[in-house]
């Protein structure tokens, strides 16, 4: 949505100003609230904030409920995979995983092939610790989406997933 702005800013070309969009924080008009990221930021804390309150009640927290979920998915999963997929440090879901064998939540080995590796497996306690929360988690999804379509769903995927493989490009500088 292109929109033709009546100010310039400080080295602009003509052609850029036309260009710009009131959703771009460069436009005069721009305000936080059109903001995409700004949205994207409150809802996103919005959730984990209920999620925080939710989980604590059931003596989990919410890094230990995100690695569970990778797990959930693909187990066993080394510590790598599991903090590229819980977008974590490494060194941050290191020191969880130890937490959640502490607690029985999960077991770590070597890789077969590679030592330098440890693969993580969700134990029988970690997988019923999951199916008693994964309802809870269920309830707080269908309230954030109350309102929402399937395919305003799908739509709103579609658009993260391209924002999210432009931002994997090179950066502005």
């Amino acid at each position: 949505m292109a929109t033709k702005s009546t100010k310039k800013s400080p080295g602009m070309a003509e052609d850029e100003m036309s260009q710009q969009s009131p959703y771009d924080p460069s436009a005069p008009e721009f305000r936080l609230e059109n903001s995409p990221f700004y949205q994207m930021a409150h809802a996103d804390f919005k959730y984990h904030e209920d999620m925080d309150k939710v989980l604590h009640k059931h003596g989990v927290s919410k890094p230990i409920y995100r690695v569970m979920t990778v797990l959930r998915e693909r187990q066993p999963a080394s510590i790598g995979t599991i903090a590229e997929a819980a977008l974590t440090k490494r060194s941050t879901v290191s020191r969880i995983i130890d937490r959640m064998v502490e607690q029985g939540l999960v077991t770590t080995e070597p890789n077969p092939e590679d030592n330098r590796i440890t693969e993580v497996t969700l134990t029988a306690a970690g997988q019923q610790k999951l199916r008693k929360l994964t309802p809870i988690v269920g309830r707080q999804f269908v309230r954030a989406m109350d309102g929402i379509s399937e395919r305003d769903i799908t739509h709103l995927l579609k658009t993260l997933q391209k924002i999210s493989a432009n931002l994997s490009k090179l950066p502005i500088e």
